[in-house]
């Protein structure tokens, strides 16, 4: 049995895998599944992905999320892709619904596509802002750099 769900995997699309890696990294970070979120993000970026996602489920709750959009082969030689997905979502303290469109770059990897990026696209900037508190020790955390937030941005729903 199980040599044939190897034959099934190889048989999906390259858009099929993206997509399929698209919906349950979205789906795991959506319900708190971090285990499942990260075996879809790559080994660079994991250190990343995990500080900017580390209030989530304690102090931000996400109320719904939406993939808008899936497109592969963003660079040459097809390997690239990138999704938007759209996140409502409240800090516990205010309750306040904030929206924030999520822009992830993703690259193939052997048989499925691998999480390399994420930015806050518009919106609320806090969803995936690094506090002080979580920052490494030695200096900034490799990648984008997300500027912190004071709790009087929370009053904004953009």
């Amino acid at each position: 049995m199980l040599g044939m769900s190897g034959c099934l995997i190889q048989n999906l699309s390259p858009e099929t895998r993206l997509r399929d890696s698209v919906i349950e990294l979205n789906e795991g970070v959506r319900w708190g599944r971090m285990d499942v979120a990260t075996g879809h993000v790559s080994p660079v970026f994991q250190n990343q992905f995990r500080l900017t996602h580390m209030r989530w489920g304690r102090d931000i709750q996400i109320a719904d999320s939406e993939i808008l959009a899936v497109n592969a082969h963003t660079e040459e030689d097809g390997s690239g892709a990138v999704s938007r997905v759209a996140i409502r979502w409240y800090h516990h303290e205010t309750m306040v619904i904030a929206q924030t469109i999520v822009r992830q770059a993703w690259q193939k990897h052997k048989q499925t596509f691998l999480l390399t990026n994420e930015s806050v696209e518009s919106g609320h900037p806090g969803l995936l802002a690094i506090s002080e508190v979580q920052q490494p020790a030695e200096g900034p955390v490799e990648s984008e750099e997300y500027e912190d937030f004071d709790d009087a941005q929370w009053s904004s729903t953009e």
